[in-house]
């Protein structure tokens, strides 16, 4: 505590009541007069500063752990990725099929990517959520010991350091629990599928004459998987087809509803032969293909898909559209008072989770089957016979070997250990040191090994008529025939042989270290100068162990290398405070804002980021305010550092006769003539035949992405209109040098393209001495990209209270976007202008209206989405399914307080059962629409 005489301001309460997830802070403060007392300084969201009086000076919204679990959130990821000013990075909806991200929950603000999202447990770092990434893995976090999210959406770098482009999630736990809290919860959706069950237990109190104060919680939550086959929308799914109308005028593409399965490959093997398409029965006897309604008529690959009933392979049948997720979460705080001045605290994570994705069976479509092959039925014999058929390519989906699963064991520990306390009246300090890990183990299911298969399906007779391997080095190894004709048709001693598995663990390692000092300089005539110094140390470590067959790529479809990289960074902050004027005509109170960070990268080199901030209220009810800052991201491990693997990938080489002529400008001939090429130069015969090898990799030579951006808003708070509030503020990021994979295909076109060979771009591929011919390429991220966005936030609130009919909350939250631009190579041609688009719709927007009367509380809540166009390059002549609608969903909740020690909770979530647009591009939500349908929720509270 500090006595500050000299300020006759209190501290006007600016977190304004919401009734469910966001609470905005209004930065606002009024003249009152007081006596002399003690008045606590407070860090203020946004700023390492402890200041008195002050709100902060940065767009700041702000979620409630209680408001949160009300609306039946069990995952902070889910209320998150609901707010305007986010989208969804990685979660359930969008991993199921990418193998070391399965189950992650990751938010992303601005749509600008999870890697420059920085998210801070407790104003400080936490260890990454995914090997070589640096975004947090919001599953590690229980929603029962939140007490507030505090989400600052704007460029952050010189308060918090690299990751902080496009804003902080800074999650506040609880410290303020005496007893026992017994939580559950329950969410079962009206289709079957996707249940949520949570179950928590909070402790906490005060002991040894209120010195040690201490916070556990234990949570256990799952969610269920959601298949296709779970929700009619999606097992009556929306796609695409070409137009069977090809007059001139008609769309190139039209939708198709309903399934569509493949008509050309199945579970049971299908091959083509002069007389048309065979199939087998259930006893692995051959028949002819049956396409149910036909081939779907049309030009294009129409013909590669038949009706609903036909016997060709159906996705639907196979993987999810959500993955499931089990978390046991286990937290401990503390806080040890030494004397009146200084205590020591720490934070103890340990969380244990899995998530299981699953795909379809591994599948052949390069599967020969020769016509002495010992399991082939007579009439198959008798049909390769009759047609001269010495072979046949069987395609195929290999059931025998189950659906391929991605296991994902993600373990992750974090402790923190820290004193902070007083050190004069007007100064504090706060000193931390911690040490974080993540461990993952990944285990392939339904994997087989590639050689074995190749062995195995190559049977014949035997001179004793018994059925063996045709490689007389297979038998010896033990190899045992395997039948692929037919559903069920293998041995299961045949799978055993060819089946496998195959795994990876990996380990993160973060070890920081943190000073902060922070008080009040000297006195202006408007009050204090405040100011924080900081200094950080922080080192990052990443490793991966595949298993040898991942290394080798002997399994089907997947290869893997080691990886081991780390980079550690020394950083130093100031932040300054600065009351210009207070009490004075057209000021009622002025402030400037600064703050500068330095970098230092063992990888990246040095870097620095600043801040310049404005608050200036010129009367009571009206605050502007205005912050210009400079941001970076360093590159992330596995952007630095990923060994990649070999590659094989066909593409044009620009310089050849007829492509060196196309350029857009007179550099490409140049350039191709400087390397050596002669006019009229082709690459070899062979060259354009099939793939070239090449590389997938890190890049060592990385820079820090930077972001240019400035806010400008209001706050409006009326003196008349008691419990109102209104925010406004623009906004605006201009990142360059952005991170981004390219392709060999992008790198060879602009290394000749460009004003001269002097570019990223040329150093990613090799030319032979002798032929010219390209022979090796590195396919890795570079600093080519670029995003220029722009929009505008909006927030209101009225808390109307009555005397007769209870307290009733409007709230509204809203995000227009201006401009989202983003250009990955930094030519002209590559701009790509997505806003109004799907992904980036103009307006995002949250509704609320409560109700509380006595120990009654009611709520009616909506998530709204603009229309959109699933293209802005759209034509009439590409489809005719290009606009997509408007989409609201509206949830209603309640909770009623049976007594201090028991409260419940209730609600529809998504009351009115809409499914996602009937559109190809996001019938199945694409991360960005409910795809549960309607749910209810029933939750219980019991304090002991």
């Amino acid at each position: 505590m500090t006595s500050i005489s000299c300020l006759s301001k209190a501290v006007r309460v600016a977190l304004i009541a919401t009734t469910g997830t966001a609470l905005m802070v209004s930065a606002s403060a009024y003249a009152e007069d007081t006596e002399e007392q003690q008045i606590e300084r407070i860090e203020v969201t946004g700023s390492k500063i402890k200041r008195i009086g002050e709100l902060s000076p940065t767009p700041v919204t702000v979620i409630t752990g209680a408001d949160m679990m009300n609306m039946g959130i069990t995952n902070v990821a889910d209320i998150l990725n609901k707010l305007p000013s986010s989208t969804v990075g990685l979660s359930p909806e969008t991993t199921n099929n990418t193998i070391f991200a399965s189950g992650l929950n990751q938010t992303n603000l601005r749509g600008l990517g999870s890697d420059r999202t920085l998210v801070l447990v407790n104003g400080r770092r936490f260890v990454a959520g995914a090997n070589g990434s640096s975004a947090v893995d919001l599953n590690t976090i229980p929603t029962a010991m939140v007490a507030r999210i505090e989400v600052i959406t704007g460029g952050a770098s010189a308060v918090y350091g690299s990751d902080a482009i496009a804003g902080v999630i800074n999650i506040i736990t609880r410290d303020d629990v005496q007893g026992v809290e017994l939580d559950a919860s329950y969410t079962q959706p009206e289709q079957s599928g996707g249940e949520e069950y949570q179950f928590s237990v909070t402790a906490g109190g005060d002991f040894f004459d209120s010195k040690l104060s201490t916070v556990f919680n234990f949570t256990y939550a799952e969610q269920t998987e959601v298949r296709p086959s779970d929700r009619d929308f999606l097992s009556n799914p929306v796609g695409s087809i070409y137009n069977p109308d090809t007059s001139e005028g008609a769309p190139t593409r039209i939708p198709y509803i309903g399934r569509k399965p493949l008509s050309w490959i199945n579970e049971a093997g299908t091959f083509f032969s002069p007389n048309g398409q065979y199939t087998f029965d259930a006893n692995g006897n051959m028949k002819e293909f049956d396409y149910g309604e036909g081939l779907i008529e049309g030009p294009g690959n129409n013909g590669d898909y038949c009706g609903p009933s036909c016997e060709g392979y159906d996705p639907v049948n196979y993987g999810f559209i959500r993955t499931p997720l089990e978390r046991n979460v286990f937290t401990l705080n503390s806080d040890y008072q030494i004397n009146d001045n200084h205590k020591i605290f720490n934070e103890i994570t340990y969380v244990d989770y899995q998530s299981n994705g699953e795909s379809s069976p591994v599948f052949h479509t390069r599967n020969f089957i020769e016509s002495d092959n010992a399991f082939l039925p007579d009439e198959t014999r008798q049909l390769m016979a009759d047609t001269g058929m010495d072979y046949f390519n069987l395609y195929r989906m290999d059931t025998e070997f189950g659906n391929r699963t991605y296991n994902q064991d993600r373990e992750t520990f974090r402790f923190l250990i820290g004193v902070e306390g007083a050190i004069s009246d007007n100064w504090d300090y706060s000193i931390h040191a911690q040490r974080g890990q993540l461990k993952e183990t990944t285990l392939w299911g339904g994997e087989i090994l590639a050689d074995r298969y190749d062995q195995a399906k190559d049977a014949v007779f035997a001179a004793d008529g018994s059925i063996v391997c045709r490689d007389a080095d297979a038998r010896a190894a033990g190899c045992v025939p395997l039948n692929l004709l037919g559903v069920n048709q293998a041995s299961q001693e045949a799978i055993d042989w060819v089946s496998t598995s195959a795994g990876q663990t990996a380990k993160t390692t973060q070890t920081t270290a943190g000073l902060v000092i922070n008080g009040a300089l000297f006195e202006l005539p408007a009050g204090y100068v405040n100011a924080a110094f900081s200094a950080d140390y922080r080192k990052e470590e990443s490793e991966t162990n595949p298993d040898q067959e991942l290394v080798d790529g002997t399994i089907f479809g997947n290869t893997a290398n080691p990886l081991r990289g780390e980079f550690d960074v020394t950083e130093f902050a100031a932040e300054f405070s600065v009351p210009l004027l207070a009490d004075v005509f057209m000021a009622h109170d002025l402030g400037l804002d600064l703050a500068y960070r330095w970098m230092d990268y063992s990888t990246a080199g040095s870097d620095d980021a600043w801040k310049v901030g404005l608050n200036w209220a010129p009367i009571e009810d009206l605050r502007l305010r205005a912050t210009k800052s400079k941001s970076v991201r360093a590159p992330n491990i596995g952007e630095l550092f990923d060994p990649g693997g070999q590659t094989f990938v066909g593409f044009t080489d620009v310089c050849d006769k007829i492509n060196v002529e196309l350029g857009p400008n007179d550099n490409r001939k140049k350039n191709c003539q400087a390397v050596g090429l002669p006019e009229g130069w082709n690459p070899t015969d062979s060259w354009y035949q099939g793939t070239r090898p090449g590389t997938n990799a890190g890049n060592p030579d990385l820079k820090p992405e930077t972001s240019n951006d400035y806010t400008i808003g209001m706050v409006y708070t009326p003196s008349y209109l008691e419990g109102f509030s209104l925010t406004v503020d623009y906004w605006a990021f201009e990142i360059s040098d952005a991170i981004n994979y390219i392709g060999v295909g992008t790198a060879v076109r602009y290394c000749y393209d460009s004003e001269s060979l002097d570019n990223i771009y040329c150093d990613l591929f090799t030319r032979d001495d002798t032929t010219g011919d390209i022979i090796d390429f590195v396919q890795a991220p570079v600093n080519s990209a670029s995003f220029d966005v722009k929009g505008v936030d909006i927030e209101g609130q009225y808390d109307i209270p009555t005397d007769s009919f209870g307290d009733f909350r409007v709230h509204v939250i809203a995000t227009y976007l201006e401009k989202w631009e983003y250009n990955p190579t930094g030519f002209d041609a590559d701009l790509q202008v997505d806003v109004g688009e799907y992904t980036d719709p103009r307006w995002k927007a949250m509704f609320s209206l409560g109700w509380q009367y006595d120990a009654l509380s009611l709520e009616a809540r909506s998530n709204y989405r603009h229309s959109a166009v699933a293209s802005n390059d759209w034509q009439p002549e590409n489809n005719n399914y290009n606009d997509i609608p408007s989409h609201t969903v509206w949830d209603f909740t309640g909770s009623y307080d049976f007594s201090d020690s028991l409260s419940l909770r209730f609600g529809v979530k998504n009351a009115f059962d809409i499914a996602p647009p009937r559109n190809p591009y996001v019938y199945d939500g694409d991360g960005l629409y409910d795809t549960n349908g309607r749910a209810f929720f029933l939750g219980a509270n019991y304090k002991l």
